[in-house]
């Protein structure tokens, strides 16, 4: 796999480019902007991560560039700026993810995951065809969380024929759903706290598989339904665990809570979504995008049983 790190910081690149090269990975680096589209252009890019100050060509508009070359390469977008504007206007340009330094392991293997499967979803097969005027399916799915971002794939794959958005805009989309099956899974029926996730990933993840093999949660499943139209798409998913109370949860908009795990999913979904609400029960969310955005993205309310 080929990734491009794109950072005016020696010590930065330096960071990245030692732990992809632990992990076979081949690394194309790149000191400003212009540079790193002079490389992306002739070499075959899988993934990039990329500062979004960088000299000369700014990393906001070297994202930009790059998505109308290929929109399905993912970037990593690398920045030291926590503000809320910055998270909002990187994942509204196509990023899939951001870091903010210092890095720990666990972040950029969680983040590395994240770019393997991303290209991956992009190989997925497309079922829709392009004249479809409606769009409709049901699935039931067991909790295997390996099989989430080529579900996502599939169900967003003919967003753009139907003109709900851009394809340059399926990331931020395909990272909303993600996390909203990943929580349906995860949080919903295999219960996992995710202080555990906070602690060591790997702990998290090791708690899910056996969790995964024993009774009541191994017999849980996750309901999502899926309509799209000339006009909206709207994804409802629902688990079977105990629910939550929606109303509990922290704003993820405050600059607090901008890069805690636990609020960064959230943040996602209302950012990508022009509706979104839970049933009274807490184990089903709808997230509905309109094909020209005219209601409030941070709208959250509850859905009448």
């Amino acid at each position: 796999m080929n990734i491009l790190v794109a950072d005016h910081n020696e010590e930065t690149r330096s960071t990245i480019r030692d732990f992809l090269t632990k992990q076979s990975i081949i690394v194309y680096e790149a000191d400003n902007g212009k540079d790193a589209l002079d490389l992306f252009k002739n070499n075959a890019i899988e993934g990039v991560f990329g500062r979004l100050d960088l000299p000369g060509l700014d990393g906001y508009a070297l994202l930009q560039t790059l998505k109308t070359i290929n929109a399905h390469v993912p970037f990593v977008a690398l920045s030291s700026d926590t503000r809320k504007d910055t998270l909002l206007r990187s994942f509204g340009l196509g990023a899939c993810d951001l870091l903010s330094q210092p890095f720990t392991a666990s972040h950029l293997n969680q983040t590395l995951s994240r770019v393997i499967q991303l290209n991956e979803d992009s190989k997925f097969s497309v079922y829709c065809l392009e004249n479809s005027i409606f769009e409709s399916r049901t699935l039931e799915l067991e909790n295997d969380y390996e099989y989430i971002n080529q579900i996502v794939a599939f169900m967003t794959r003919n967003l753009p024929s139907f003109g709900i958005l851009e394809e340059n805009e399926l990331f931020s989309i395909n990272m909303a759903l993600v996390e909203a099956i990943s929580n349906a899974i995860f949080h919903g029926n295999l219960e996992v706290s995710s202080s555990l996730k906070q602690q060591r990933f790997e702990l998290f993840r090791e708690e899910a598989e056996r969790r995964r093999q024993i009774t009541p949660y191994s017999a849980r499943r996750v309901y999502i339904h899926y309509e799209i139209s000339r006009n909206s798409v709207k994804y409802v998913v629902r688990d079977e665990g105990q629910g939550f109370d929606y109303s509990s949860l922290p704003d993820p908009t405050l600059p607090e809570n901008l890069f805690k795990e636990s609020g960064r999913g959230i943040l996602m979904i209302l950012s990508s979504m022009d509706e979104v609400f839970w049933n009274s029960r807490g184990n089903e969310i709808t997230m509905i995008r309109y094909k020209k955005n005219g209601m409030n993205p941070f709208r959250r309310s509850e859905k009448p049983e």
